[in-house]
């Protein structure tokens, strides 16, 4: 169950500079060319350096990136969203203490700005700092009740001390300021479905509109569709994640069990499972499954092979003795 409800802690990486520092050339088809042209144009464009750090970052190039911020700060030390920058540098870099320390020096330049206190909660969340995590998500609400995110790392915070109640509440809150957002709607569908709760969909499907492919929103739903009967959408979703070739073996597995035990489709079952062991040779339920299938089909002689070779990938895999015995 805690894996469940852990399933969509993902770390956001927020936005990290001010608004001027976007990059607003987006649209270049190699925007660190571009930029690297502008600054040799303007080498003390501060602004232009902490686009291109930005850039950086987000293509894992930690050493260029942190140089750029560190020339950006130089050319103004006022800027509040070129240390929030550095701290996402620090962070990835595993330099905890100056990463906090670089928020903390954006927040003293913006004690106005919820942004630094927002990332803290999340750094604390992070590492598992929770009565920090608390405190600077409190911190935020009170410069700002209408921003999602630190309701959301309140909520993430109070799950991961198994205090279900108080994140359902705090991630409730986060949803309906801001409906959009992927990861508390996930994360809402995610606790809904393990609850058993069918709320879930709504919050799935909410996921859904901001991010369509979403394999993990996908296959959520697909298994609520399922344990609720309602096999013609649990295929049809499955059918969109083998589609689009993202978290297959399982939705080939799941789409074989519904042929299988729940329309006795024999033929489409066997399908299913030998797709899913295509994908993955060692998947020993699938494995079992196609036995089962065989076994249903009468073909005791091929049942007999799958059985072997669940009990080949998994010795003594109880299911699969079972189905020898069975056969003999």
């Amino acid at each position: 169950m805690r894996h469940i409800l852990k399933l969509l802690f993902i770390i956001l990486i927020l936005s990290s500079c001010s608004n001027d520092t976007q990059n607003k050339n987006s649209n270049i088809d190699d925007p660190i060319e571009f930029l690297s042209a502008e600054i040799k144009n303007e080498h003390d464009n501060y602004k232009l350096y902490g686009q291109r750090a930005t850039i950086y970052l987000e293509q894992g190039k930690i050493d260029p990136a942190f140089r750029d911020v560190n020339t950006a700060i130089k050319l103004n030390p006022d800027d509040a969203g070129l240390y929030i920058l550095l701290s996402d540098i620090y962070f990835v870099l595993g330099n905890k203490a100056n990463s906090i320390s670089s928020l903390k020096k954006a927040n003293s330049l913006e004690p106005n700005s919820e942004l630094p206190l927002i990332k803290l909660s999340e750094l604390f969340l992070m590492t598992q700092e929770y009565d920090k995590a608390h405190f600077f998500a409190d911190k935020a609400i009170l410069l700002n009740l209408n921003v999602a995110e630190p309701y959301y790392y309140k909520g993430m915070a109070y799950l991961e001390t198994l205090d279900t109640a108080k994140a359902i509440i705090n991630l409730k809150i986060a949803s309906n300021i801001d409906t959009s957002n992927y990861a508390v709607n996930m994360q809402l569908g995610a606790l809904y479905y393990g609850s058993n709760d069918s709320i879930s969909e709504m919050y799935l499907k909410q996921a859904l509109n901001e991010q369509p492919e979403n394999p993990s929103a996908l296959y959520y739903l697909g298994m609520l569709y399922q344990d609720n009967k309602d096999f013609k959408n649990a295929l049809h979703i499955y059918s969109k994640l083998i589609k689009n070739k993202k978290s297959g073996k399982r939705a080939y597995y799941n789409s074989g069990y519904i042929y299988l035990v729940e329309l006795q489709d024999y033929d489409k079952a066997e399908e299913m499972f030998k797709q899913a062991i295509i994908t993955d040779g060692k998947f020993v339920e699938a494995v079992y499954n196609l036995g089962r299938t065989y076994e249903a089909k009468g073909d005791f002689e091929q049942a007999r092979e799958y059985y072997n070779k669940a009990i080949e990938i998994l010795p003594n895999y109880p299911l699969a003795v079972q189905g020898l015995n069975r056969l003999d």
